[in-house]
């Protein structure tokens, strides 16, 4: 099965406008939606974040990172972790189902595992 096959399930979660696989560099593996690159800017940023909170997680000795949500005003941002290098970011707006969304990222990324370890 291919990355986009096992992400159908969360690009047809209502308000979804962007799924992507992307490694913690922010360098895309598979990227689907979003406008005039908004997909890698929005990898390359929250990489860095992520890798900040996977510090903060590890030194606070909470277990390994599963998945964070970012809520702003106008869209919500869902980081799944795949495996200690990838992660799959999916963002919703506010519109949409994030609940069903976030659901859906952990089932692809569980799916997904195999295919990076």
């Amino acid at each position: 099965m291919s990355f986009a096959e096992v992400l159908t399930e969360v690009r047809e979660c209502a308000g979804v406008s962007v799924t992507a696989i992307s490694d913690r560099d922010g360098i895309p593996v598979e990227c689907w939606g979003g406008e005039g690159g908004e997909s890698e800017e929005l990898l390359a940023e929250y990489s860095t974040f992520l890798r900040e909170v996977t510090t903060a997680n590890r030194e606070l000795q909470l277990g390994e990172l599963e998945q964070i949500v970012v809520a702003a005003e106008r869209k919500i941002v869902l980081i799944t972790n795949i495996t200690g290098t990838y992660f799959l970011m999916t963002v919703v707006g506010r519109d949409g189902n994030p609940g069903k969304a976030r659901f859906a990222s952990r089932v692809a990324a569980s799916r997904l595992r195999q295919d990076f370890v």
